[in-house]
């Protein structure tokens, strides 16, 4: 036997009215509150970082693009906003995209070390110049985390066993100097390999221990178009596998042993535009020869 059971709806009068407005008003306004809260707090974070670099005086920059490609570069709070944001508002959201810093005699191991370790809260960097500094692991460690990393110069710097290893397998590097830098040769292997294979197209080692053995490895790298090998080791063996990059475009091979005979391997590489020899044994006559064949290069002797 069962019975039937009804059910009367609550009548949503005024005053029930009043109440689920008051309680959907009061969540509105504790999620508001809770956003603007974390909203403060993120802007407060970001300026303390802005501080301890600038405590050691790095330089901060904003790099910012316009639809067509054109950049605009500025120091970190200048650049101009509507009048009604706040500037630390506004700097926060511009962010930081560039960081130079050297190393200043005064700044003690344990300050670099923070700052480094501080290097990926910048959630916009994307170019970095450093100069004069170790890179040791835990250094090595705090570039490879930061995450939209393309462009690094590490000037006069000395790399500790494997640390330019995890330097060099940072997504998406596009253009990487170690000029004046010390480092292990066999390093380097990484660049034929994984990614930095495919998307590196600038790569500067003025003044680097490099030799022909580092010549192999980078003829691997498809997509270069412009490579310094000034001061280095490099000789006509290496230069001959140089010489097969499709998309090599700038070369500079100023004060080292190349001569003739290597030069001519360069009438092999389609898109060369520029070519520095200062400081070569490379002949007058072979250099007219290679203009021949290649009518747009462009070529400095001096």
């Amino acid at each position: 036997m069962s019975a039937n059971v009804e059910t009367e709806p609550v009548p949503v009068n005024q005053k029930n009215r009043r109440i689920l407005l008051r309680r959907t008003l009061i969540a509105a306004a504790v999620i508001a509150g809770a956003l603007i809260a974390y909203s403060l707090f993120l802007v407060i974070q970001f300026q303390l970082l802005v501080s301890a670099f600038q405590k050691q005086k790095a330089d901060l920059f904003i790099i910012l693009e316009d639809e067509l490609g054109n950049s605009s570069f500025s120091m970190y709070g200048s650049v101009p906003g509507p009048a009604f944001i706040p500037q630390p508002i506004l700097n926060y959201h511009h962010s930081v995209n560039y960081v130079e810093w050297r190393r200043r005699s005064s700044s003690s191991p344990e300050e670099i070390e923070e700052l480094f370790a501080l290097l990926p809260d910048f959630h916009k960097l994307k170019y970095l110049a450093f100069s004069d500094f170790l890179i040791d692991r835990d250094r090595a460690a705090a570039l490879a985390r930061i995450p939209k990393l393309k462009t690094i110069h590490l000037t006069a710097c000395q790399f500790d066993p494997t640390t330019l290893t995890t330097v060099l397998q940072i997504n998406g590097l596009k253009l990487l100097s170690l000029a004046d830098s010390t480092f292990p040769e066999e390093e380097l292997n990484v660049l034929n390999q994984g990614s930095i294979k495919e998307n590196l197209t600038r790569l500067i080692l003025s003044n680097c221990q490099v030799t022909d053995r580092t010549a192999a490895v980078l003829s691997e790298c498809r997509n270069l178009k412009t490579l310094h090998l000034d001061g280095t080791q490099i000789t006509d063996t290496g230069l001959k596998m140089l010489a097969r990059l499709p998309h090599l475009k700038v070369l500079v091979l100023d004060h080292t042993a190349v001569t003739d005979a290597g030069v001519k391997y360069l009438s092999g590489t389609p898109e060369l535009v520029e070519l520095s020899l200062s400081n070569t044994s490379v002949s007058d006559e072979v250099l007219d020869s290679l203009k021949q064949e290649l009518p747009a290069l462009r070529i400095s002797d001096d």
